[in-house]
């Protein structure tokens, strides 16, 4: 008896064999690739989803700047005259621009973006201008520097997300009227673009598409009309 209980015990401390230990490790590999691969995994989904919020986030500053920006338009030159229209078609007088009228609006003060050297300026005319590939930029001068009239405007980086404006027009006048959607802005008969009551900032962003309208004011009769 105590021979077999010997013989039991010395089988029991040989461990394990070469074959076990091989498995063990394999195993072990296995489950931590599987567990490294699913840490890697939802931090690029919380790092993409990151990156979504960051443009939503961006879409909505980039358009309610514009709103905001539009809405306060002065309608009132240092001379003392009236604009026409809050916003209106306008070219700039430097050869880079001649030929290509812009949206454009004035304000009284410029906002915070758009500060030169240290200050803002007064009376400042604002366009927008979008260029394939580059995004949307504003271009932007006071009426009272001594070289409005020859030099280029400054060139403000609005959005490099913006990938299209589309324009919108309705007739007012007929009772069914739809809206009708334009990648261009439409021209009049004397070739001059017409004004149109909105426009559609489209944003886009590894491969996610947002748009946003933004409503252009067109007369002035006490109140702006939207």
């Amino acid at each position: 008896m105590r021979f077999g209980l010997r013989n039991g015990t010395a089988r029991s401390r040989k461990g394990f064999t070469l074959l076990e230990v091989m498995v063990s490790v394999f195993i072990g590999a296995m489950l931590l690739v599987a567990t490294t691969t699913f840490i890697f995994s939802m931090g690029e989904l919380w790092g993409r989803g990151a990156n979504v919020w960051l443009f939503q986030k961006h879409v909505r500053g980039v358009s309610r700047f514009l709103e905001q920006s539009i809405q306060t338009t002065s309608w009132k030159l240092p001379s003392g005259e009236e604009t026409e229209t809050p916003v209106y078609w306008w070219e700039w007088n430097s050869r880079e621009y001649q030929n290509n009228p812009l949206l454009t609006f004035e304000m009284d003060t410029s906002p915070g973006v758009l500060i030169w050297p240290e200050s803002r300026l007064p009376y400042v005319v604002c366009s927008l201008e979008f260029e394939e590939g580059e995004g949307l930029f504003m271009l932007w001068r006071s009426r009272l520097e001594e070289d409005f009239e020859e030099e280029s405007p400054r060139k403000t980086l609005i959005s490099p997300f913006v990938k299209g404006i589309k324009y919108y027009y309705i007739d007012s006048e007929e009772e069914d009227a739809e809206w009708e959607v334009m990648d261009d802005p439409e021209k009049e008969a004397d070739g001059s673009y017409q004004l149109p009551q909105r426009i559609e900032l489209v944003f886009e962003y590894e491969g996610q598409e947002e748009k946003r309208q933004v409503v252009l004011p067109t007369i002035f009769n006490g109140l702006p009309v939207f």
